[in-house]
């Protein structure tokens, strides 16, 4: 059995509609669909008791798990949280789904998640890169621990919007971070699970964790060497957009209620930003020389060996609250 993580601070007429598009994913092998809502969401406690599977977290009890935190950060940055929390009470689940409040997909829910049903891959999520693909990234340097090191070339980030995870891999980074690990999620998820052994996968784009038979079939993303995901991917950062784009079976991010949606100025300045930092690294490109094509495996997949040294850690699994 799944569980599929809906995570929200919002909520209105869009959001809600949104996430009883998942409610309604039902059926043998459906997977059971929870609201995580913020308590500080206007209406919480009301928005709570109208659905049967709901938790409500709050930053106070999130921030007393025993993880290192980022300095001087809020809840904002340490988006794992809720979903860790979770899992310590509810550890039960073979694998679970975590969608944000802003993730749309224009085809049917239950057919993206049978896609990916047969993989057995450990950590599936969008936009998977290496260090050299975007090393001007500002949220490498967040990955540390107080006597262990992983160097900055080896690192990998992922763009988490979406995602699946195993109770191994959640088991294995609850551990891992209760041992000294922290940093901002979009490192420490992909850097930490892969340099120990488990398997990634990029259900779409063009990075060097999709197979070549799902290359922009799911979603697109573009992004600088400072990893800023750019306007024309249909998964980026800024700006949102007030409904998904045109193109069937897509996943779309962000898509917010029209009143979230940046104003014309604030697009401008996105749209600035992308142009300079696309100069920059033609500049770069330029300066360095041709760029060599990521090697293939056999079976047409870039090449993903595990690491030499590393080996897969099965953590203890935490006693199963769900009552699934």
């Amino acid at each position: 059995m799944n569980a599929l993580l809906w995570i929200t601070h919002v909520w209105g007429p869009e959001i809600e509609a949104a996430f009883e598009d998942l409610l309604a994913v039902e059926g043998p092998g459906a997977p059971h669909v929870w609201l995580l809502l913020d308590a500080r969401t206007p209406g919480a406690r009301a928005i709570a008791a109208r659905y049967p599977r709901v938790r409500v977290f709050d930053e106070q009890t999130l921030f007393a798990l025993p993880y290192p935190r980022l300095e001087g950060r809020g809840l904002m940055h340490h988006p794992h949280f809720p979903v860790l929390d979770f899992f310590l009470a509810h550890g039960g689940y073979d694998r679970y789904w975590v969608v944000e409040y802003d993730v749309r997909y224009t085809g049917p829910w239950r057919a993206l998640l049978d896609r990916f049903e047969a993989c057995e891959h450990d950590l599936i999520t969008s936009h998977i890169r290496r260090f050299p693909d975007e090393p001007r990234w500002f949220w490498w340097d967040s990955l540390h621990h107080p006597t262990e090191a992983i160097a900055r070339e080896r690192r990998l980030r992922s763009f988490n919007v979406i995602y699946r995870l195993s109770r191994a891999a959640l088991a294995f980074l609850h551990e891992a971070q209760a041992s000294g690990w922290r940093g901002y999620s979009e490192v420490s998820l992909p850097t930490l699970l892969w340099h120990n052994g488990f398997t990634l996968l990029d259900f779409g784009g063009d990075g060097p964790f999709a197979p070549s038979d799902l290359a922009n079939s799911v979603y697109s993303s573009h992004s600088s060497q400072s990893g800023t995901l750019t306007v024309f991917g249909s998964i980026r950062y800024r700006p949102a957009r007030a409904r998904a784009g045109p193109i069937p079976n897509r996943l779309y991010h962000p898509v917010k209620p029209r009143a979230m949606v940046e104003g014309p100025a604030a697009r401008l300045r996105i749209l600035l930003r992308w142009a300079f930092e696309a100069g920059r690294d033609l500049v770069t490109r330029r300066e360095s020389g041709p760029e060599q094509p990521a090697a293939r495996t056999a079976a047409g997949r870039r090449d993903e060996r595990v690491p030499a040294g590393s080996h897969r850690q099965l953590a203890r699994l935490p006693r199963d609250r769900s009552g699934s």
